[in-house]
């Protein structure tokens, strides 16, 4: 079935949707289906976005798309209603991975900036992690990250071994070249996240000279061989405004991406900085830009963290997913440098049962106000608890500042937000990512 829709998928979305009718049994994936046609049917963006896959997406892009909707939606559910009625708590939905933090760019202020370079994960550890997340749990997308992935060739084959696996790969953009574009084109099952912080000034300003026009080519590259890509980008203190403008994700639209990730920059990693974190009232207005921005464009835009209602909160500790790091250590979340277990030693359905993170899957959504979702930045005190508690091991040099010498300004940041956003929360005035009026469904 993914074959002959991947090959006119415009012509035949009312018959797949008709299709995936009788397919749709579980509650989720029923849910999950209701609003998909209420985007066909009201010309919603994200039907536009669809179209434009449809369009723009080179025939194996398109298969392994519908192939991973189909896992995801359908085929993994046995094995994850497995796993819950076995553990007690349902798997992840995904997995990050670091198979390496080699990195041909020492951007200013990255979150990965102070893992060890040294060794990279062996291929044997990291197949095993990606066959035991699927076999047990379910999980057909991954997310690959680092350091730089593409420093690494090997990763190419990896992603055609698993070729019914959905991969999502952060990138600096810059040692893609037209072989990688080939091959990638010829694999489909890969997406490209390209790194931006603005346009020319800011990105280079953060990652080097000549990066942004590098990044821009390489997009251009991906776009004219039909491969699904997009962009993802920090927000701070100095970017936000240019990064949310319309003018800046329609010339990412222009450039071919069909999707974006907003994330906030956090004091970790190389040389962190509370002053660059957002303050609290530019928070509250990314969230209202990306908000117009996605009902109106054809591009899928995510915050990781004003987004916390569509997903019910904090989504760390294996509640939606975990990192694995360079080392094997089993973190929280990318931007948690703590562990208590590690894949080299453990499995990872064992490293779930640990305290660590089971208290958190627990505890979250916290008071309720899924726009305050974090336990970081937005209620750091709760973290310090864990970690009083379980006396977890820091993940490099300089993680456990943010229980030691960042906790004044991490208190005061949370209290600022909560000010704004609770006030939000209160007046109903947010939005998930897509909304589907219940009526209408």
């Amino acid at each position: 079935m993914s074959a002959l829709f991947a090959r006119n998928f415009e012509k035949n979305l009312k018959m797949l949707l008709f299709l995936l009718d009788f397919v749709a049994v579980h509650p989720d994936a029923r849910d999950s289906l209701r609003k998909v046609k209420w985007y066909y049917t009201h010309e919603h963006s994200l039907y536009k976005l669809l179209l434009r896959l449809s369009r723009e997406l080179n025939h194996n892009a398109k298969k392994a798309l519908m192939e991973f909707i189909l896992n995801a939606w359908f085929l993994n559910k046995k094995i994850r209603e497995q796993f819950r009625e076995e553990e007690g708590f349902n798997p992840p939905q995904l997995l990050v991975i670091s198979p390496t933090e080699r990195c041909n760019l020492r951007c200013e202020g990255c979150w990965a900036g102070m893992y060890p370079r040294e060794k990279d994960m062996n291929c044997v550890l990291l197949e095993r992690i990606i066959a035991e997340a699927q076999r047990e749990m379910g999980i057909s997308f991954f997310v690959i990250s680092g350091g730089e992935p593409f420093v690494r060739e090997d990763l190419l084959d990896l992603y055609e071994k698993f070729d019914r696996t959905f991969f999502m790969i952060y990138t600096n953009g810059t040692l893609i070249d037209d072989d990688t574009v080939h091959r990638l084109a010829q694999l489909g099952n890969v997406a490209p996240m390209l790194s931006l912080d603005g346009f020319e000034t800011e990105t280079d300003a953060r990652r080097g000279r000549d990066v942004y026009r590098k990044v821009v080519r390489t997009m251009e590259m991906l776009r004219d061989a039909g491969i699904l890509f997009g962009f993802s980008t920090t927000a701070d203190r100095l970017n936000v405004d240019i990064i949310s403008s319309r003018d800046f994700i329609g010339h990412m639209l222009d450039k071919g991406c069909f999707w974006g990730w907003y994330f906030h920059y956090i004091p970790i990693g190389r040389d962190p900085d509370p002053e660059r974190m957002l303050l609290p009232h530019q928070r509250n207005e990314l969230r209202q830009r990306i908000c117009e921005a996605r009902r109106t464009l054809p591009i899928l835009l995510v915050d990781f963290w004003n987004d916390g209602p569509q997903v019910g909160g904090c989504i760390a500790g294996g509640r939606y997913y975990l990192h694995v790091n360079c080392s094997g250590d089993v973190e929280p979340c990318v931007f948690c440098h703590f562990a208590v277990e590690n894949v080299k030693s453990r499995s990872l359905r064992e490293a779930l049962r640990h305290p660590f993170l089971a208290e958190m899957r627990k505890n979250i959504p916290y008071d309720g106000n899924t726009l305050r979702p974090c336990m970081l930045i937005d209620r750091p005190w709760i973290f310090r608890d864990y970690y009083r508690r379980y006396r977890p091991y820091p993940t490099h040099p300089g993680a456990e500042s943010l229980v030691g010498g960042l906790t004044k300004e991490l208190d005061k940041y949370a209290q600022g937000v909560a000010q704004i956003l609770d006030r939000v929360w209160e007046n109903g005035d947010y939005e998930k990512i897509v909304h589907v009026p219940e009526e209408e469904m």
